[in-house]
């Protein structure tokens, strides 16, 4: 029987998961759900997503980079995935879980509402997928994983990094013994691609208030550079870090970019430069700014790793005897466990994520991406945050024990944490 999945948040990142949704159903899963409900605090922003023609048309490119999930083409659940059957429009989540015809839930909201929602649905008997960064705070995040326990309900993050082929393809290669011990850990990259550094980022006013998103670039991207690092490289240990707010005013565009539609105070950190060790040694940089004037400036490689027999960069590793593709490897040399990474021939992040959640459901298993998973990923981003303000390195444990929350800790007192 599929899983009836509910929407609860239908912002610009849907259209990323709904095409996820498509890509499963065209390898062959589409048995395994239905979307049968989008709820939405402005009953015009689920229309938009619910059968063409019928609510608002689609929004503009949120965001300047190029392939951004964020630009993912739009879609509508009633013409692209389940034709005839056009989903339940909620204005109010909890009437979506007290009467909607649902069993699970993705939850797509800003930062702010994450734990709530979710720990409501999971009390409500739903399974719950989260969307990064996986809550406000750690404590947010450690009691959504407290009631997935109390409720034997399955609560998953979207981390669309731990499934991407490229992390999947590095991580054998190391797990592989290829380029030997991790020793170091090298990326960074200075300004996103607009001559504005005062754009709001994805058109999203919420990114840039404490009580909304948590931190800035810290968090919202942090937390994908960590899941990465721990996926490859293995358990980071502590992090030491400094960050800035940069940009104190930023600003929304019409749709056409061609005024200032609005002016946003801002109140996160758009700029951080972090060293951190692994659990076995390995030191590690990042560096990481949404705001510059002038220029972008970027690491060539992407996360560049370098280990004592070799190195990966680029997408590509590197002995002193040889250099290759990670994931040509694997297939070669592991084709069962490439099947397993990409089952069906699925290599779309935001599809696999999916498919996992699914699965785990319907197979009662723990996901591969838990919410403890997630959680340790949050607390490395805010490590970053937490550091800066005490000028010292942090440890892991510090933050998840609560020990080190400076920076959370009027947040947390915001939402009775």
């Amino acid at each position: 029987m599929a899983i009836r999945i509910g929407v609860i948040g239908c912002a610009r990142i849907l259209n990323a998961h709904l095409r996820g949704f498509k890509i499963l159903q065209e390898a062959g899963f589409g048995d395994l759900f239905q979307v049968t409900a989008l709820c939405a605090r402005k009953e015009e922003d689920a229309l938009r997503f619910r059968k063409r023609g019928e609510g608002p048309g689609a929004r503009p490119d949120p965001i300047e980079t190029p392939g951004d999930p964020l630009n993912a083409p739009h879609m509508y659940i009633d013409d692209d995935l389940h034709p005839g059957s056009p989903p339940v429009i909620y204005t109010d989540y909890r009437a979506m879980l007290a009467e909607g015809p649902v069993d699970a839930v993705v939850v797509y909201t800003g930062h702010d509402s994450h734990h709530t929602i979710a720990v409501d649905a999971m009390r409500a008997g739903k399974h719950v997928a989260v969307e990064k960064a996986m809550a406000i705070t750690v404590k947010a995040a450690q009691q959504m994983c407290e009631v997935a326990t109390e409720t034997d309900r399955v609560l998953s993050v979207d981390e669309n990094v731990f499934f991407s082929p490229a992390t999947r393809g590095a991580k054998w290669v190391v797990e592989q013994g290829t380029i030997g011990e991790v020793q170091m850990i090298f990326r960074g990259i200075i300004g996103f691609p607009s001559h504005r550094p005062d754009l709001a980022t994805a058109r999203t006013p919420w990114r840039h208030s404490r009580l909304g998103a948590g931190g800035g670039v810290s968090i919202d991207l942090g937390v994908h550079l960590f899941n990465g690092i721990r996926q490859i490289c293995g358990p980071v240990a502590s992090v030491g870090a400094t960050w800035r707010v940069l940009e104190e005013t930023r600003v929304l565009l019409t749709d056409d970019d061609s005024e200032v539609a609005e002016r946003i105070p801002n109140e996160v950190d758009d700029a951080f430069f972090s060293n951190f060790r692994l659990e076995n040694g390995g030191l590690g940089h990042a560096a990481v700014a949404r705001s510059s004037h002038g220029r972008r400036i970027g690491v060539p490689g992407g996360t560049n790793v370098w280990g004592s027999r070799g190195a990966l960069s680029d997408g590509r590793y590197y002995t002193d005897g040889e250099s290759g593709s990670p994931l040509g490897r694997m297939k070669a040399a592991d084709p069962a466990g490439y099947q397993a990474a990409f089952p069906n021939g699925v290599t779309d992040a935001y599809a696999l994520e999916q498919l996992d959640w699914l699965q785990a459901i319907d197979e009662g298993r723990k996901p591969e991406m838990t919410g403890e998973e997630g959680t340790i990923d949050l607390a490395l981003a805010y490590a970053i945050l937490e550091s800066g303000l005490l000028k010292r390195e942090v440890t892991l444990e510090e933050v998840l024990s609560g020990e080190v929350d400076a920076y959370q800790q009027p947040i947390n007192q915001h939402y009775g944490l």
